[in-house]
């Protein structure tokens, strides 16, 4: 309980933080840095040996940038815990992000999708991510801690975050590794599809042709990335079936000796974000037809973002199934990966499902 009053105080008192739960873990860390003098950071093999939470946007320009949160303050929620030195802090002024509506109607959505798809059969790229905003007004300030720990007890394997920084308060619980470290080795994956969890869907049988294609694609783009690093051996898993939370997802995963990297990390990071899962290929091409399309800034949606080297780890992962926290609203990001045998009716409830991992914790409260 003093864990969870701690976290409110973090956030009504506008600190610079993070709370986060790792997948399979019963515990959750509290890092804060003492003053508010945040400084941006650039994606690199040096920033990548500092400690930290690290958050980086889907595309790095004048809005979005990436921060390094320092952990002044370390707390771990299974341990005992003298909160004076947080208690002592004096709030944050900073501003809240402004926050520009971009809602779109279902109808405005088939329509982007179907450009999409015209797109593509006119061989512009091969797949491309749409994504969109659902906004449930509501001052939500004061549950967050309880939705906190509802996403935390709801979503076991999935990575679970609370940060603030630079007047931007958000909150995920994303199922997809972007690259962790372990030991002597670097781990990611390949995730794509989605579609309810049941014992049907866990079955690899079961999916449709778009959806391996589009899981494969994904695949491809990794190897492509490990290729490009001379990295020829790694251990690649077959593609199964992976449940996360309400959902289940089609999953590849990769492992990588970590002396392959050479020192570049920071390089590989780079080349891997935005991944093809939530942005789509080739990358170039579709990056821009989509951000010419979407009518919001996706800001940390589908960016990467997670502590590094708190624990002597990096543990990275892609931001997704998350929401920006605004002072009168909430501002849920959901996306859709395009592909030329897209049905959009079928791409919009994909859409609704994957809104779900939010909303049936959010309406608990």
């Amino acid at each position: 309980m003093n864990f969870l009053l701690a976290l409110q105080f973090c956030i009504d008192n506008n600190l610079i933080f993070a709370a986060y739960r790792l997948p399979h873990s019963d515990a959750v860390r509290l890092v804060v840095q003492k003053d508010s003098a945040i400084k941006k950071v650039e994606i690199n093999s040096e920033l990548l040996i500092q400690q930290g939470f690290l958050v980086s946007p889907f595309i790095e320009n004048e809005k979005n940038h990436s921060y390094l949160i320092r952990p002044d303050l370390n707390y771990i929620s299974n341990d005992y815990i003298d909160f004076e030195d947080l208690y002592a802090l004096k709030p944050n002024s900073n501003p809240e992000s402004e926050f520009s509506n971009g809602s779109i109607s279902k109808k405005e959505f088939i329509s982007q999708v179907e450009d999409i798809i015209d797109a593509i059969n006119n061989g512009k790229f091969e797949k491309a991510v749409i994504s969109r905003i659902k906004v449930i007004e509501r001052n939500y300030r004061s549950k967050l801690t309880d939705i906190f720990q509802l996403l935390s007890s709801s979503y076991s394997n999935a990575f679970v975050y609370l940060f603030n920084i630079d007047g931007k308060l958000w909150m995920g619980a994303t199922p997809e590794p972007l690259i962790c470290s372990h030991k002597n080795e670097l781990e990611t994956v390949s995730l794509a599809g989605t579609r309810e969890y049941n014992a049907e869907n866990l079955n690899l049988h079961n999916w449709s042709k778009k959806e391996l294609i589009e899981q494969e694609m994904v695949t491809r783009f990794i190897e492509k990335i490990l290729n490009k690093f001379d990295i020829q051996h790694y251990h690649k898993s077959n593609t199964y079936t992976k449940k996360a939370g309400n959902l289940v997802h089609l999953r590849t995963d990769f492992t990588i000796d970590y002396q392959k990297i050479n020192g570049q990390l920071g390089n590989l990071v780079k080349e891997l974000h935005p991944t093809s899962a939530v942005c789509g290929l080739p990358k170039k091409e579709a990056m821009a037809f989509i951000v010419k399309l979407e009518k919001h800034n996706r800001s940390y949606y589908s960016g990467f973002l997670g502590p590094i080297n708190i624990d002597e780890r990096i543990l990275l992962f892609v931001n997704l199934r998350c929401m920006q926290v605004l002072c009168d609203r909430l501002v849920l990001h959901i996306g859709a990966g395009i592909t030329s045998d897209s049905i959009p009716e079928e791409e919009w409830a994909e859409t609704e499902i994957k809104a779900d991992t939010l909303l049936s914790i959010i309406h608990k409260v």
